[in-house]
């Protein structure tokens, strides 16, 4: 009686540590790892982890793209294009800064937005480069001109644009001599 006791103690002990077909440890599950158990250290057995000492700050600007570039083309020359190397346009009524294409001419004319106002002024920039508030953001403006894209520019580069008149005036390709 004491080996049958014995027995059916020490039977599943044994076949656990001979693995199980179709155990997850391997593809047809024989020969799998025993599985092991670390006992859970006492709060007097851990240990205190060092500090770690906190590193110096170091000032490194942040690198921000500029929000008006200055690309060559073929036929003008300098010009000026958004960070996509979409061409930027001016319109003739808006001298001074003051924004006349609103509402439909939005769609032909998309406005130039920024994301940062204050984006650095790339090589080959000489104006100032500004902001003026409209209904959807910041636009970008090159020597107080507002600038835009045009929606008849399938692909970076496209001048279709250039003396085009619509919408009360003539649109130009910004270039940077652009004069306020």
């Amino acid at each position: 009686m004491m080996r049958k006791a014995l027995l059916l103690i020490l039977a599943p002990a044994l076949l656990a540590a001979c693995g199980s077909p179709g155990s997850a440890a391997t593809p047809g599950g024989y020969g799998a790892p025993a599985a092991t158990v670390t006992p859970a250290a006492t709060p007097s057995q851990t240990a205190t982890p060092a500090p770690t000492p906190t590193p110096a700050p170091t000032t490194v600007p942040p690198t921000v793209n500029p929000g008006v570039l200055v690309a060559r083309n073929a036929s003008l020359g300098a010009i000026l294009v958004n960070p996509q190397g979409r061409t930027l346009y001016y319109f003739v009524p808006e001298r001074g800064g003051t924004v006349v294409c609103t509402g439909q001419c939005t769609s032909v004319w998309p406005p130039s937005f920024t994301a940062n106002p204050s984006a650095p002024v790339a090589a080959g920039v000489s104006g100032q480069l500004g902001v003026v508030a409209r209904a959807g953001g910041e636009q970008i403006t090159y020597n107080r001109w507002p600038l835009y894209t045009f929606a008849g520019d399938m692909q970076a580069g496209q001048t279709n644009g250039q003396g085009v008149f619509g919408f009360g005036g003539k649109w130009f390709v910004a270039t940077p001599n652009l004069q306020p």
